[in-house]
């Protein structure tokens, strides 16, 4: 009896050694050291570092210093956040990984997204009509898309972060398969130059779980995990042996 508990832990670490972070460069913002309640450069601001931005007319990216007006909590991780405003189209930031799209694996994607409470001190009209935060793969959207949009301006607080957390699994051949990923923040365009809106988003990751993922276990990972594995066998045989 009291070798089952240990079976079991040892299965769940073997089972967690498949697990793989893929790496996402700057991903809560913090490369620029600015100063509390500074962006990243004049209007139309910008750059954000290792980001790419959709370069749409009407619309402003950039990296800043959130302060205690913006977020009285503060920010999901370090002091940056990149902020999107859109004055009627929609405005996005994007990066192609390193890691490309594998079969039979599972992904998770998560992020924070955040409406600043200071927002109608500088622009009364100042809105939200929804954001993306999705992964791609040769141009398909891997994350799901449900109605309404990836993140529903009705699920974010003015004034803090919502984190938002997407899964996707991908089957023996799924569309995009050896593709590099690509991350896609978007802030939703109203289509209107006199509705403006704004999202934030801080604190992205995305994780690669199950098969020969993207995500791959460096080699002496993998030793250790196929330890683990067949102690775990070795366990659960002398248990249902007895």
């Amino acid at each position: 009896m009291k070798r089952l508990p240990f079976a079991f832990f040892v299965c769940g670490l073997a089972t967690h050694l498949c697990a793989g972070s893929i790496a996402i460069l700057n991903p809560s913002f913090e490369d620029q050291t600015l100063s509390p309640g500074a962006n990243s450069g004049s209007y139309p601001f910008g750059p954000i570092t290792d980001w790419t931005e959709s370069q749409t007319a009407n619309v402003v990216y950039y990296a800043y210093n959130a302060s205690v007006a913006q977020y009285p909590s503060g920010v999901p991780d370090g002091v940056n956040v990149a902020g999107l405003t859109e004055n009627g189209p929609s405005a996005n930031i994007s990066q192609f990984l390193t890691a490309t799209l594998q079969a039979n694996d599972t992904y998770t994607f998560t992020g924070y997204a955040g409406l600043r409470a200071d927002i109608h001190a500088w622009s009364p009209s100042l809105g939200c009509y929804g954001a993306g935060a999705v992964v791609e793969a040769g141009g398909n959207v891997l994350t799901p898309t449900p109605a309404g949009g990836d993140i529903n301006c009705n699920t974010l607080s003015t004034g803090s972060f919502t984190e938002f957390t997407f899964v996707f699994s991908t089957g023996a051949d799924p569309a995009g398969l050896g593709d590099p990923l690509e991350i896609v923040l978007t802030a939703n365009g109203s289509g209107s130059t006199s509705e403006a809106a704004e999202i934030d988003f801080d604190k992205l990751s995305l994780t690669d779980t199950l098969g020969s993922g993207s995500g791959v276990p460096e080699p002496a990972t993998f030793g250790t995990m196929a330890a683990a594995l067949a102690i775990c066998v070795l366990l659960l045989r002398r248990r249902t042996a007895v």
